[in-house]
């Protein structure tokens, strides 16, 4: 892996939670991503997967794949996988220890769990619906199809945790980060369908 990065969103994050007196709390939280991510990561090395960057996030984090192309839908599956999994070691471990250091940590992993199997793109929950679905669609169809349901689930979330605001501001600042990922990316779904074509067909002429 060539660099491990930090999402410029994480900063502002991480001066309110000083400002708000949080910021143990959100030390819990980093410790969490970062295994998180590091769950992916752990497959990706098992399947002999190449990684170019891996950028952690507020809710997590990115992989981006050195050949993205050339990785089967399996090991697709598995690597996302590999993040949820890590998480849920660290909640069972967590039993083992002291109950003022056990309850927070196991009340981050259930967020963090919550957050990620959400079927909305980027996340874990997302990427794992849209390795299902394109099973039994095209490329370009599961892209565009898939965006708007990821879109949709969006909106949906924001929508409702509107009724639990203010204690859901972090929560809707993900889905507004999430959202323009989203468009942005269905935005660039055929270029990026296009580029892909272009290197398999290089790779098997």
């Amino acid at each position: 892996m060539r660099k491990l990065k930090l999402h410029p969103t994480l900063f502002p994050l991480i001066v309110w939670l000083i400002i708000t007196g949080q910021f143990s709390n959100y030390a819990l939280l980093f410790i969490s991503l970062c295994l998180h991510e590091f769950g992916h990561l752990l497959i990706a090395y098992i399947l002999k997967v190449k990684i170019k960057t891996c950028i952690i996030m507020p809710y997590g984090g990115e992989i981006q794949f050195a050949t993205r192309w050339l990785i089967t839908k399996k090991q697709q599956l598995l690597i996302a996988l590999g993040g949820p999994i890590a998480t849920l070691i660290i909640y069972i471990c967590a039993f083992f220890l002291p109950k003022t250091l056990s309850e927070p940590l196991q009340s981050i992993q259930i967020i963090l769990l919550l957050i990620n199997l959400l079927p909305i793109w980027p996340l874990d929950g997302g990427r794992i619906l849209e390795i299902i679905w394109s099973e039994k669609k095209s490329l370009q169809a599961t892209k565009t199809s898939f965006l708007l349901v990821s879109i949709t689930f969006c909106i949906t979330c924001f929508v409702i945790s509107l009724w639990y605001f203010p204690q859901s501001i972090y929560f809707m600042l993900i889905l507004v980060l999430l959202f323009f990922q989203n468009i942005q990316a269905f935005r660039y779904r055929k270029y990026e369908q296009a580029f892909e074509n272009v290197v398999l067909n290089r790779l098997t002429s």
